[in-house]
């Protein structure tokens, strides 16, 4: 990216530059050969956009240098939409829920037809747990790109969240038909099933989910759990060590037997996930 001055910065320098000037007399206006090294180095920093070729190649980059980086876009152009979307995007899968929906929400006041900021919306405020609030711009954005099997698998994460249990499964069977034996619908649809007090029918979706090559982690530490909530621990135990340590396997096995033989405790945890 060309190096820049950022806004404050530039209208600081300028502005002091502009007072200085009006207390010269005409025979002092001439600039001096380093007020003309400066005008010509505050020329050449002048702030200027990220090319496209820049943008596309931010996306390759790790979640902080693409944060980074948008804020930037961002501050530069407030209505920079698609700085807006990614910023709140990548803020997200840093962890900030809250934030991320404060990114999205602001975006939107200009640019309120966005389906790509409803979205943005939407899952920062699932990912912070108010699923209830996080279907209005679910909704829209799913009525605006039917054919976006992710934007109907985020919107039946919400209702799930919700307690709506049977909209939420219409919508991850929506989001199937979209993207057949995609995992990650697959896995909403176990965890709703696991949720309802019913793991046999979650390990069905779960082991399916699991049998495509793009299956993640978290997929696989699903089935696990579910495996573990019918008493086979054993068998849990090998599917979680795919993905983490012989001691962490044991911890979580440890905590789905608490779990298991605490009924308030898993009430509780049912009632977090929506």
């Amino acid at each position: 990216m060309a190096a820049r001055l950022s806004a404050p910065v530039l209208t600081a320098v300028l502005t002091g530059a502009l007072a200085l000037s009006a207390c010269a007399t005409n025979a002092e206006l001439a600039p001096t050969p380093q007020e003309e090294a400066l005008a010509e180095e505050l020329q050449n920093a002048s702030i200027v956009p990220a090319t496209a070729e820049e943008r596309a190649a931010i996306k390759s980059q790790d979640l902080l240098t693409q944060a980074a980086f948008w804020a930037e876009a961002l501050e530069l152009n407030p209505g920079d939409h698609e700085a807006a979307v990614e910023l709140s995007i990548a803020v997200r899968k840093l962890g900030n829920a809250a934030r991320a929906a404060e990114i999205a929400r602001q975006a939107l006041a200009l640019r309120p037809d966005s389906a790509e900021l409803q979205t943005a919306l939407g899952l920062a405020l699932a990912a912070a747990g108010q699923g209830e609030q996080a279907i209005e711009p679910l909704s829209r954005a799913a009525a605006a790109r039917p054919d976006d099997w992710q934007v109907m698998n985020a919107l039946g994460v919400a209702l799930e969240q919700a307690g709506r249990t049977a909209q939420a499964r219409e919508r991850f069977t929506q989001a199937l038909l979209l993207a057949p034996a995609e995992p990650a619908v697959l896995s909403n649809l176990g965890l709703s099933y696991a949720l309802a007090g019913d793991p046999e029918r979650a390990e069905d979706f779960l082991r399916r989910a699991i049998a495509s090559e793009t299956a993640t982690p978290q997929v696989r530490q699903n089935l696990a759990l579910v495996v573990a909530l019918q008493g086979r621990f054993e068998e849990a135990e090998q599917i979680a060590l795919q993905d983490v340590t012989p001691e962490m396997a044991e911890a979580n096995m440890a905590y789905v037997r608490d779990m298991m033989t605490s009924p308030r405790r898993w009430d509780a945890i049912r009632g977090g996930e929506g």
